[in-house]
């Protein structure tokens, strides 16, 4: 988390003090901001923000109606919600409107900065039990490693189309998708593109 910049989006003025005490001294995050809402982090005018943390229940639009609109204003920024509620239908909510993990606020320090540290590397942090909520897709699918704009940018790949045409079609920097096919091939275990695109089509991922 060195050399990175996060920005919290919670209503309680404790919790962020909390958590930013956390980014800083165990993460050791080169700055942390803040926000009370949606609508102040869609105000948010500091460039670099390199990961949104981001509370369920804000004032205003709620957390998960927040995503996609945070998503079209940060681009790639990844999103990890916070919530004290593991409700598995928020969970799933969550990662289908495009958000990169989901964090117990009960978490400790350490497992807190282990997840979000995940995320910033590409990968994923639902840790949640996908047994116990009866309706996530199956654990041995590895699409659940993937986010949708992820899964876009493989079904492109599929297609056999350069990282420069893929960023066209999403309207992305060809830097972005190099970031996303970085975290796809690690999330699919494979060594490069065209092994990526074998284990999505074996797995079913894409047609």
């Amino acid at each position: 988390m060195q050399n990175k910049h996060i920005l919290i989006v919670d209503d309680h003025s404790l919790f962020r003090t909390g958590l930013k005490m956390i980014l800083t001294q165990v993460g050791e995050a080169r700055g942390v901001s803040e926000a009370k809402s949606i609508k102040e982090a869609l105000d948010f005018c500091e460039s670099g923000i390199d990961a949104i943390l981001l509370d369920i229940h804000l004032p205003g639009i709620n957390g998960i109606d927040g995503i996609k609109p945070l998503l079209d204003r940060f681009g790639a920024v990844p999103i990890i919600i916070l919530s004290a509620n593991e409700d598995p239908n928020s969970i799933i909510d969550a990662k289908k409107l495009g958000a990169s993990g989901y964090i117990n606020k009960a978490a400790n320090a350490d497992e807190m900065v282990t997840s979000i540290t995940k995320v910033l590397a590409g990968g994923m942090c639902f840790n949640h039990d996908a047994s116990s909520g009866g309706t996530y897709e199956s654990s041995n699918s590895l699409s659940r490693n993937l986010t949708p704009r992820q899964i876009e940018v493989l079904m492109y790949l599929c297609e056999g189309k350069p990282n420069k045409l893929i960023a066209r079609e999403l309207n992305m920097s060809e830097n972005t998708v190099r970031v996303h096919v970085s975290a796809i091939l690690s999330a699919l275990g494979a060594s490069n593109r065209t092994e990526a695109i074998l284990i999505a089509q074996r797995e079913g991922i894409t047609s």
